[in-house]
């Protein structure tokens, strides 16, 4: 029989979320602000973006300043998760593993490099800019902060990467080659390379309102809100948590993920890969609500209404917390578990913000907090290049 899978931290830092107490505030309030910028965009239009506020600094100086602010943000969300877990990682019986993912790495930090190497500025270049823009300094910078030497793998398979993390964990864990894990995911994109390449697929809400910009399931809205963060799980063995007495909040009853085998250059419009992997989550069963992903940009929502359509008839409630964070690539499918944990916890469903629902008033959509408990909850993730991932997450 495998191992169930126990979640017995969290830790996130998204916009209007900096911690999991602001989340779960504005999660309940529906509170949010988001910054306009002009200074990323061509002809300098306006454009809403999500940003971090929150000082960084848990690191001396030097330690500091040689990471990638993806790595940042991570070691801080890792903090608030093994807090909330009181994992010891020196404990002997404790064998853990790191598994990060990443969308697109450190793209601020390159395109500086970029900009510095193009002027031929080599005594302006960093010795340590090399490890500012490699992908795998997200894991590598996790594994030096917490001093552990054991697997340590970087996943960077679009906006699915945080899920697929998951997976990968889960895999060790259940082969009994960990008891632990630490898992999560980071993305700081706020830059032009990601804006113009965005916006060359009109993915972006250039010149609309935040009232209306990545606006989950409203064909009203031009695009999602990038934006920045970083989310992470302790993930444990149900033994392992069970025998150290932890607090569980939750368990990975079950993951999935897969590929449409279409294009590197977007994904299947009919979502039939989608729903194969959630078929496979949920085995039969129905959730209490659907987590979805749906971000305000109309090709994506479109196959969250294709998943609600043909696996549930529109029958399950759904919801999207894209709406208050924005789209932080990789870190939302680890963000949207850590609300459906804060629901768990604090008895609540969360609800859709700043939707009119336009085109979609056929979906079972939650727009109001529902104030009762849950107990099972799909989780989808899906991005550019096809891949596709769900998570079924249950209480107990």
């Amino acid at each position: 029989m495998r191992q169930r899978i126990a979640v017995t931290g969290f830790g996130v830092k998204v916009p209007n979320g900096e911690n999991c107490d602001e989340l779960l505030q504005n999660l309940l309030s529906g509170n949010y602000k988001f910054t306009v910028r002009k200074d990323l965009t061509p002809d300098g239009v306006s454009l809403t973006v999500g940003e971090v506020k929150q000082p960084l600094g848990l690191l001396d100086e030097k330690q500091y300043r040689v990471l990638p602010r993806i790595a940042k943000l991570a070691v801080s969300t890792l903090t608030e998760a093994l807090e909330m877990s009181q994992l010891d990682l020196k404990d002997p019986e404790t064998s853990t593993g790191i598994f990060m993912g990443t969308t697109m790495g450190g793209t601020t930090e390159l395109e500086a490099m970029v900009r510095l190497s193009s002027g031929d500025q080599f005594k302006e270049m960093p010795v340590y800019c090399c490890g500012l823009v490699h992908y795998h300094s997200l894991a590598s910078a996790v594994a030096g902060y917490f001093q552990l030497n054991g697997i340590t793998k970087t996943v960077t398979t679009g906006c699915t990467a945080g899920i697929e993390a998951i997976e990968d964990a889960v895999v060790y864990l259940q082969n009994g080659r960990i008891n632990t894990a630490i898992v999560g995911a980071a993305d700081s994109s706020t830059n032009k390379v990601t804006v113009f390449g965005f916006g060359k697929l009109r993915a972006l809400p250039f010149n609309q309102q935040a009232e209306a910009a990545g606006a989950p399931f409203s064909n009203k809205s031009k695009g999602f809100i990038l934006s920045e963060g970083a989310a992470g799980l302790i993930l444990e063995t149900e033994e392992h948590a069970k025998a150290r007495k932890a607090v569980i909040y939750g368990y990975i009853d079950a993951i999935a993920t897969n590929n449409d085998g279409k294009s590197v250059n977007g994904q299947d419009p009919a979502g039939r890969s989608m729903k194969e992997v959630v078929g496979r989550v949920l085995a039969g069963r129905i959730p209490d609500y659907y987590n979805s992903q749906a971000l305000g940009y109309a090709p994506n929502d479109s196959i969250e209404d294709i998943v609600s359509r043909d696996v549930f008839h529109h029958k399950v409630p759904l919801t999207s917390v894209k709406g208050l964070i924005g789209h932080p690539f990789s870190v939302s499918g680890p963000a949207q578990i850590i609300a459906s944990l804060l629901g768990f916890r604090e008895q609540f469903i969360p609800r859709t913000i700043r939707t009119d629902q336009a085109g979609y008033e056929h979906l079972p959509l939650i727009t109001e907090t529902l104030l009762q408990p849950s107990a099972k909850v799909l989780i989808t993730s899906h991005g550019y290049g096809g891949n596709n991932a769900s998570v079924f997450l249950t209480r107990t």
